[in-house]
């Protein structure tokens, strides 16, 4: 009996089919969620760069004006304010 002979046997047995059916359900069901899991970071990449990004632009820009509109009025932007315990000259 050859090596093909045998190994055709073996798959030809029942529980050989029930496993092979098995693994082919398997694979095609991680298949399809592998698929659909990158289509659901597709769209929430997509999202992110539509929403969130102009929001973090927006948020800066008026970070940006109340520094500005700080500036302006003598006193000194809120990310520049010196650490506690020095004395700070009045404004002239």
């Amino acid at each position: 009996m050859s090596v093909a002979a045998s190994v055709s046997a073996f798959l030809e047995r029942p529980g050989a089919k029930k496993a092979r059916r098995i693994g082919f359900h398997v694979l095609r069901g991680a298949k399809k969620f592998l698929h659909g899991s990158g289509r659901a970071a597709w769209v929430m990449g997509t999202t992110a760069l539509l929403l969130v990004v102009p929001l973090i632009f927006e948020i800066d820009r008026e970070q940006q004006v109340a520094e500005m509109d700080a500036m302006q009025l003598g006193g000194v932007p809120t990310g520049l304010q010196p650490p506690p315990g020095l004395v700070m000259p009045p404004p002239q």
